[in-house]
């Protein structure tokens, strides 16, 4: 094999003469990235053996984009932005604080499956500490509720006060209490915050993912449109 030498002097000055230091990057931070890297990829090359031994019936590779997913993962924030990846984002999920041994419980299935309990295909990760949102195999369906889960941070940095969980003066309003009949005082509708809590930062990024021809669908253009008009704080990963 070819080799090159280069001039570390060099790369030094192409780096404003910060030692230790590439492209602003630390020899730890590179380290961790190619770790993720090479983990993400020794996982497809393991399931890909499993599937082929007929011990899981699904496989998605995310070969070739490793890099991309933990450059993604590195710059945005776990938890605090959030995230709609399609079955290629390992490496992404890796970097999020996925762990391996969960990937391969929902590649068989398994009851111990934190995505789904081993209800959801393999490769459809969901995170809810780490604002990973679970997708739907179609690989357009994800962009439209990217969008529309910007369209509500916006909405909530405006409106701090609509994310605070209202005090009750009764009961909240239960499913089997609308099947069964509900006093006239309590026929109001209820309210999700009730329900969820509802979390939100006046700065979150909404990371999509996407491809295998999604960009030929047309909710790949109306979510470009809607996020232009709105000029909401998306980015798109094609």
């Amino acid at each position: 094999m070819a080799t090159t030498k280069t001039d570390p002097k060099l790369g030094l000055a192409a780096n404003g003469g910060k030692k230790g230091r590439y492209e602003g990057l630390t020899r730890d931070q590179m380290i961790e990235a190619y770790r993720i890297m090479y983990t993400s990829r020794r996982i497809d090359d393991r399931e890909i053996l499993l599937k082929r031994q007929q011990k899981i019936f699904f496989q998605m590779s995310g070969a070739g984009h490793e890099g991309i997913g933990v450059a993604a993962g590195t710059a945005l924030k776990a938890g605090y932005d959030w995230f709609y990846p399609y079955y290629r984002d390992r490496a992404l999920c890796l970097t999020l604080g996925a762990k391996p041994l969960e990937m391969f419980l929902q590649a068989v299935g398994a009851a111990d499956d934190p995505s789904s309990g081993g209800r959801q295909m393999p490769s459809h990760w969901s995170y809810p500490s780490l604002n990973i949102v679970t997708q739907s195999s179609p690989t357009g369906s994800q962009i439209l509720q990217a969008v529309g889960c910007s369209e509500v941070g916006r909405y909530f940095a405006r409106h701090p006060k609509a994310a605070d969980i209202p005090v009750l003066d009764s009961p909240p309003l239960l499913a089997q209490d609308a099947r069964n009949g509900v006093p006239e005082s309590r026929n109001e509708a209820p309210d999700y915050r009730q329900f969820k809590r509802v979390r939100s930062h006046e700065v979150e990024v909404t990371y999509v993912s996407l491809g295998d021809g999604t960009p030929s669908k047309g909710e790949f253009w109306e979510a470009m449109n809607a996020a232009a008009l709105n000029k909401l704080p998306v980015i798109f990963c094609v």
